[in-house]
């Protein structure tokens, strides 16, 4: 019966292979040995995909502010993807240097926040101007305990007052302001500016002028002013990044009223160590990517055959080959001359105003969950997936990776000793972005209209077979 069933499933095997390949035939050696070798191409090695989510993500010292709301869907069939995105962010000021010679008989100007915009953005910022929500915080931006240092999650919050300390509407335009530069023939890219209230600016320049306590150490400072929260409001539909380095600044604008009037000028500057994104995801948003919990998995077939890829919130795609092993049935001998996956955006996931992340990571990790070795190139270098983007279609955008070590082990490897690949960005785009990608895998695709996009993931195997005759 056992044997049978073995002549089954080689006979099942094959068929597969030799329906979904292409070869060529040599003779070797013909004088001594009557042996063929078979070139095989094969393309369709089934994919087994599942999206899976980290417990959380360190978002501090990033050098970057996050506020904004995204809902994530599929422009082409409207379908709703990974929830609801609600990213803001916490930062900590530091106390100015006060002048040693300040004396009584200055006048309160104005107080204003000045920020620049990163170039970061998810959504469309030509639909709607960013409404930006200034709190303060109640509570100070404390250490984690656990750890004994600072360190800051997007699940980290503090207490704050709901009541902001000021509002702003303006638009948001980030492909064209990354700070400092000059653009369009050298027209300079202005901040945004935010007036904070006066009666704070007042307290402010009174309490430096009687030099009480709150001026005379961090610590007493950051117990009178423990810090700011940015939020959005809800008409806002789009996630931007400001600059959160140097170029920070709350501006204490006063004069002294004298003979003549003499500005002058106070700085607030930012503790970048103290600065944190909370990036939240609403999983009620879709039906399609319930809320996971920490280290489950849930596979692409209970997910509109789809997986995720996601920044900020935490989510990686897992993938399996399980056809690999009885591949090897075709053959006495085969070696794997090269093997590429490739990885295609679901079609209607990304444009202009979604991006794509840039580079991807790749590793093998065991069944624990725990990586074994990043895949490198043939030079050594961690892959980054090589993107190359369809700007004018929107479909045939991929990325590609060499797995052909991965593969040619995990042929000949124990079945409790497989690995499989994970694919993550890369830690830069995790921790400071809500970039996402959406795969298909090896049964997706998408109609619309007289065309059907077939987006999924793929490996291109290249083998080299010998087959002994008796």
């Amino acid at each position: 019966m056992k044997k049978s069933i073995s002549v089954i499933s080689f006979l099942s095997v094959c068929i597969f292979i030799f329906s979904c390949s292409s070869e060529a035939y040599f003779k070797i050696g013909a004088g001594w040995v009557d042996t063929n070798m078979k070139l095989v191409y094969i393309d369709s090695c089934k994919a087994r995909l599942s999206t899976v989510r980290v417990d959380s993500i360190p978002t501090y010292s990033q050098g970057t502010i996050l506020v904004g709301k995204y809902e994530d869907v599929n422009t082409v069939t409207g379908e709703k993807l990974t929830g609801r995105i609600n990213a803001s962010s916490y930062l900590e000021i530091s106390i100015p240097s006060v002048p040693s010679n300040m004396g009584n008989n200055n006048v309160f100007d104005s107080l204003f926040i000045e920020m620049r915009f990163n170039g970061f953005y998810m959504g469309d910022t030509l639909n709607s101007d960013m409404h930006l929500k200034i709190h303060q915080l109640a509570e100070r931006i404390a250490l984690d305990v656990a750890v004994g240092t600072e360190v800051y999650y997007n699940t980290t919050s503090f207490e704050y007052d709901p009541n902001p300390l000021a509002e702003a509407v303006f638009p948001m335009r980030p492909s064209n302001t990354e700070s400092g530069k000059l653009i369009d023939g050298g027209i300079g890219v202005e901040p945004v500016r935010i007036k904070l209230p006066d009666y704070l600016g007042e307290e402010m320049l009174r309490k430096m002028e009687e030099k009480e306590e709150e001026f005379e150490s961090s610590d007493k400072f950051l117990d009178y002013f423990k810090g700011l929260v940015f939020t959005a409001g809800d008409d806002v539909g789009t996630v931007i990044g400001f600059r959160a380095d140097s170029t920070f600044k709350i501006n204490l604008h006063y004069h002294v009223q004298e003979e003549f009037k003499t500005e002058k000028l106070i700085t607030f500057s930012i503790n970048s160590r103290n600065q944190f994104n909370s990036i939240i995801s609403d999983r009620s948003a879709t039906d399609l990517l319930p809320d996971l919990f920490v280290d489950n998995e849930i596979p692409s077939s209970l997910t509109g055959n789809k997986s995720f890829i996601s920044a900020g919130d935490g989510l990686y795609t897992k993938i399996e080959f399980p056809d690999l092993h009885d591949i090897l049935l075709m053959s006495t001998y085969g070696i794997v001359e090269s093997a590429i996956l490739e990885i295609r955006p679901v079609y209607g996931t990304y444009q202009e105003y979604t991006p794509i992340p840039r580079s991807l990571t790749i590793s093998a990790s065991n069944a624990s969950g725990e990586a074994e070795s990043v895949l490198n190139d043939v030079q050594g270098q961690s892959q980054t997936g090589n993107l190359v983007i369809d700007p004018q279609f929107w479909s045939n955008t991929l990325y590609t990776f060499d797995v052909t070590a991965f593969v040619q082990n995990q042929m000949s490897a124990p079945a409790d000793q497989k690995l499989y690949l994970t694919l993550r960005m890369a830690s830069s785009e995790m921790q400071n972005s809500t970039r996402r990608l959406v795969i298909g895998d090896s049964n997706h695709f998408i109609e619309t209209g007289n065309m059907t996009y077939y987006n999924r993931v793929k490996l291109r195997l290249y083998f080299n077979m010998y087959n002994e005759k008796n």
